[in-house]
């Protein structure tokens, strides 16, 4: 019995430790509402076509595609979805995002 008990305590433990581990090789850039799904899904595409490793997830941590980037949870309420960036890509992410947003603007304003 206490054998078991063992392998039963060990499994846990290596099972919590690769979830903490996982969650931790990404980190949040940006956040927004999912009725603004649309634009960040925009931005993700942005950063994958440089060879950034991104991805967008729920608040919650679980990942958005489909209806469910833009979906409605019981309540009514939108949820809220996270771009997220490898911790190693970080720093390349941002200046991505601020070239994505410098191309939006020009390619938006018109020649004077």
């Amino acid at each position: 019995m206490n054998a078991f008990l063992i392998i039963v305590g060990v499994t846990v433990f290596v099972i919590v430790a690769a979830i903490l581990i996982r969650t931790s090789r990404w980190k949040t850039v940006l956040t927004a509402p999912g009725n603004h799904a649309e634009e960040l899904q925009n931005k993700h595409a942005y950063l994958h076509g440089r060879g950034i490793r991104s991805r967008i997830r729920e608040q919650d941590g679980q990942p958005a595609s489909g209806i469910a980037a833009g979906g409605m949870h019981a309540s009514g309420q939108h949820s809220a979805l996270k771009l997220q960036v490898h911790k190693d890509d970080v720093q390349r992410a941002k200046e991505a995002l601020e070239d994505y947003s410098h191309e939006r603007h020009t390619s938006n304003s018109p020649i004077l």
